[in-house]
């Protein structure tokens, strides 16, 4: 079907005369409507008589099909006159060319999104997202492109980690379509905190109030950002890093890019103790992201496919030893003291086994999977998955501890991460996992098989004693307690009702036949007032009770047996000291 478009009027009139030069103008002459729009300008490639256009389907980092292409509205080209624009598929549109050697594409983007992998624009101000708002040409992801931007009179800022052409106005350089859709832009009227970090500027880009202290978030960031520079040896952010942080009423999640990250925090939240320090966990893993996934990555990560999923088996290795360095920053950093830093592992540790999918799925098909398991959880999602940021933290954890052992203090983790930043600094490519674990088994001086089968290919319980101690550590299971009743069951309170909201596999809910969504009326026709979970300590392990309940309008009643809650408490202290110990936690400041 032929889509024709009425004619938009623009401004733009960049000279697109320069060979192999994308040139894209963002505009906003629709703001109270959420709108941005886009102006492409490019040349024909020779003898072509059709160029296609594509919207990104998901965004790097965030594995999840998002269809972009659903906001983009009112999309049209034109050469000398207007041309014919086809609608080939839910994001590809193909311009029918003719002779014209050079084209202008123009669409409208609805952005009404707070988040940090969209984009949402009003009238006080925008924060676009690269793969959601910029479309591409096939065939010319790799020419050069120049952007300018025209913002409206309320936006007073425009922060974007591009080279900038112009002293005046807002004109910028991107190398190729993927560093493009990489570089979020935040317009409007900013905080800004200035630091300096491993000789490179750093900017801290405040989009919206917040209880915070300027110089304290100026303090830690740049605490965090020294400490992890030490681990690398250099910072490869060019031209500029930039922390653009979206204050927000409730939400939270960072994503990664290139030469800048975006986080979100709870607005009034900056001064609550463990919220904050929670807040920079966050940070520092987003900006250790800098490194690890954006320079060291799983060769499938790059260069993108943004038109269908990117499948790897080693998303453990870009979020898990990132997840396991976030707090370890934090702590070499002096903001955890051990015994902060035991209790964020064991938290871990506790997450991993209470999660009964860890006996289901393993770390590689974790990863793998995060298209339909992770990113598409449902109420069932952890009784059949795990989070390849959970166990892969771990397993990052007892590697190092692996390596560090086995070198004799010689090498870490830190010492892999450093030579596979150094690899990509000479050739820019991707490593494959039998690379990563050459690298690995080269720093440790000995074959590495058995962990990585154990550990990231299969189910097999973790032996976490095994690796801890000869590090003076004590890890110590805090549920002792035998007749502590358990039914498996996990609810809320809805409008005075009480609904299920998940089963454990196994568990004596499972056996009695209660689903997710029931409505629990009665236990022993006492009437159920909170959840269950919160009145089981009434109960005894091995007690048969009656639970009535509702489903789809009907009453039910079955029969409930408790058994003792397995569930796990784990602490971790240290008992001795030892070199081993020293080697691993004796690296911070």
């Amino acid at each position: 079907m032929l889509l024709r478009t009425f004619l938009f009027t623009t401004s733009f009139s960049l000279q697109i005369s320069l060979m192999a030069t994308v040139n894209y103008n963002v505009s906003f002459p629709n703001v109270n409507s959420h709108y941005t729009r886009v102006q492409m300008e490019f040349q024909v490639p020779d003898g072509a008589s059709f160029v296609d256009f594509k919207m990104p389907v998901w965004t790097p980092g965030s594995y999840k099909v998002r269809e972009f292409s659903q906001n983009i509205d009112r999309i049209e080209a034109h050469g000398k006159g207007a041309l014919e624009v086809e609608r080939l598929d839910k994001n590809t549109w193909r311009i029918l060319s003719g002779k014209e050697k050079e084209i202008s594409i123009v669409y409208d983007v609805y952005c009404f999104t707070v988040s940090v992998r969209q984009s949402y624009v009003d009238q006080y101000y925008a924060f676009l997202h690269g793969v959601s708002v910029f479309g591409y040409v096939e065939g010319l992801e790799d020419q050069e492109i120049i952007l300018d931007i025209e913002p409206i009179p309320a936006y007073r800022d425009v922060q974007v980690a591009l080279e900038q052409l112009k002293a005046e106005g807002h004109v910028f350089r991107a190398s190729n379509y993927d560093l493009l859709a990489d570089s979020p832009i935040a317009l409007g009227e900013f905080e800004i905190i200035n630091y300096t970090s491993c000789d490179v500027e750093h900017r801290v880009v405040m989009m919206g109030e917040g209880n915070y202290d300027a110089e304290k978030i100026k303090s830690d960031f740049k605490k965090i950002s020294d400490q992890e520079c030490k681990i690398f040896g250099s910072n490869p952010a060019s031209p500029v890093y930039i922390h653009f942080i979206q204050n927000v009423a409730s939400g939270g999640g960072g994503l990664e890019h290139l030469n800048s990250q975006t986080s979100q925090m709870e607005r009034w939240n900056y001064t609550d103790p463990a919220k904050y320090k929670q807040f920079l966990g966050l940070v520092a893993h987003e900006y250790f992201h800098l490194w690890n996934v954006k320079r060291i990555r799983p060769i499938e990560l790059g260069p993108f496919e943004y038109n269908a999923e990117n499948y790897t088996e080693m998303l453990w290795i870009a979020e898990g030893i990132t997840s396991y360095y976030d707090d370890l920053v934090l702590f070499r950093a002096g903001m955890h003291d051990t015994t902060q830093y035991l209790k964020v592992i064991a938290s871990q540790i506790n997450r991993y086994e209470n999660t009964p999918g860890k006996d289901v799925m393993n770390l590689a098909e974790s990863s793998r999977l995060a298209w339909i398991k992770a990113y598409m959880p449902n109420e069932n999602s952890s009784n059949t998955s795990i989070s390849y940021y959970n166990k892969g933290m771990l397993v990052a954890w007892l590697l190092d501890l692996c390596i560090i052992k086995e070198s004799k203090g010689k090498a870490s983790l830190d010492d892999v991460m450093k030579q596979l930043y150094n690899e990509f600094l000479e050739d820019g490519k991707g490593m494959t996992f039998d690379h990563f674990k050459s690298v690995c088994e080269k720093h440790a001086k000995t074959s590495l098989d058995n962990f990585f089968e154990t550990l990231v290919f299969s189910t097999q319980e973790i032996k976490y004693e095994e690796f801890l101690d000869e590090y003076g550590v004590h890890i110590k299971d805090g549920n002792a307690d035998e007749t502590k009743a358990w039914s498996g069951v996990h609810s809320k309170t809805d409008g005075g009702k009480v609904i299920i909201t998940k089963i454990e596999s196994g568990s004596p809910a499972e056996k009695a036949g209660l689903s997710v969504n029931d409505e629990i009326i009665s236990v022993n026709d006492w009437r159920l007032s909170e959840e269950l979970e919160k009145q089981e300590s009434q109960y005894s392990t091995e007690q048969e009770v009656e639970v009535k309940y509702v489903r789809d309008g009907k009453l039910y009643s079955t029969k409930l047996v408790l058994e003792r809650n397995p569930e796990f408490e784990y602490s971790l202290s240290l008992k001795n000291s030892t070199d081993y110990q020293e080697y691993w936690l004796g690296r911070a400041d």
